[in-house]
């Protein structure tokens, strides 16, 4: 029961020491204080060209080095697209490495062979990415590997896994 008294004597004391705070300096209260502010700092601030800022879009209008934008499509993931759009019909294993073949599409290549196929509208053969010069280097039962180079880079491999030509 004392406990109770003691407990709310001890909230009665801190009702009483709550009051309200007196004024500050020039007559101003807490609330009043906040008004100063006003809505400006709601506005966007809007910077200048000369200071950097990560946020904003920086979008070139020239490629370094004078380069041109038809190589731009001839990343791994275009190829490979590509060849899954033109879908491996077919894998023709040889006795040796030399004799064997891919049917890719309605065309048979070998290794060494460019990958361009016909088209009947131009009337004459077109690469398989645009910009790009694709050479299959060497068919397994598995992947075709490929080197694909534009004008002035060197050719760089390229693996495409035949996973989706051996399912059933």
């Amino acid at each position: 029961m004392k406990a109770i008294m003691l407990l709310a004597l001890a909230l009665a004391a801190a009702e009483s020491g709550r009051g309200a705070s007196p004024p500050r300096e020039g007559g101003q209260d807490s609330p009043s204080r906040f008004s100063l502010i006003g809505d400006d700092y709601k506005k966007a601030v809007v910077l200048p060209d000369s200071i950097f800022n990560p946020f904003k879009i920086q979008a070139a209008t020239e490629l370094p080095g004078g380069g041109k934008r038809d190589g731009m499509g001839a990343t791994n993931e275009s190829i490979v697209g590509a060849l899954e759009g033109r879908r491996v019909t077919g894998v023709l294993i040889g006795p040796d490495a030399a004799s064997n073949r891919v049917i890719i599409g309605d065309q048979v290549f070998s290794v060494g062979d460019p990958l361009e196929f016909f088209d009947k509208d131009k009337g004459v053969p077109v690469p398989l990415v645009s910009g790009a010069n694709v050479i299959l280097r060497e068919i397994k039962k598995d992947s075709l590997a490929l080197d694909v180079g534009l004008e002035s880079e060197t050719p760089r491999r390229v693996d495409y896994i035949l996973r989706s030509f051996w399912r059933p």
